[in-house]
């Protein structure tokens, strides 16, 4: 059953979306690691992708913080036992917000590198570090037996994790099967969130 304020279920289906747009725009647009830069003569595609990330990732920031700093899931203390859900509270506020908000930076960070033209090595250090917070987060989940289906959800936050290190090396290389191997992990780490997606609406509408 879904609180009244609850809207995992979009925030899910916006990293579908931002996954799908990361992967694409690694395939379709000209970016050379040398100049750390867009070739110029694709500035509608480079400037539509920036629009589309920038808007899926802010929407994700700001639920993201949301979460954070309202305390949906219970209170901050700890988590709370229901007789008919087991353990749930306060550690589902620091597993959801606190990815959501890095990711959403992650995406917004992109969004303004991909508008300036420039920057997007830089981001990927943002990313690496946001993936390495997203593995803590899938051992805690994997220790703890946290949501549901722990196993499923541990694949969701992996799957963002090593689409952030793989980031690292498409931005600083030139080298094409680098950029199509991120676009491939980019396109499962959507995958696995497509599923978690279609779960949490199908749950909120109290089909499953």
């Amino acid at each position: 059953m879904a609180l009244p304020f609850d809207y995992l279920d979009s925030m899910a289906w916006s990293i579908v979306i931002s996954a799908v747009l990361i992967g694409v725009a690694a395939l379709r647009l000209p970016y050379k690691a040398s100049s750390d830069s867009v070739e110029e003569g694709n500035k509608k595609l480079r400037t539509g992708f920036a629009a589309a990330i920038g808007a899926s990732g802010f929407y994700l920031l700001i639920t993201g913080l949301a979460i954070s700093f309202t305390w949906p899931f219970g209170t901050p203390f700890g988590a709370q036992f229901d007789a008919t859900r087991g353990f749930a509270g306060g550690y589902y506020n620091i597993l959801f917000g606190g990815v959501a908000t890095l990711g959403g930076l992650v995406l917004v960070a992109t969004a303004v590198a991909l508008f300036l033209n420039g920057g997007l090595s830089a981001v990927s250090y943002f990313a690496v570090v946001a993936g390495i917070y997203a593995v803590v987060d899938a051992a805690a989940i994997l220790i703890k037996g946290y949501t549901r289906s722990p196993q499923v959800s541990a694949i969701g936050y992996l799957s963002f994790a090593i689409a952030a290190f793989l980031s690292l090396p498409a931005t600083h290389s030139d080298n094409k099967w680098l950029r199509r191997i991120f676009a491939i992990f980019a396109f499962l780490f959507a995958l696995a969130w497509l599923f978690q997606a279609a779960n949490f609406t199908l749950g909120h509408l109290a089909v499953i």
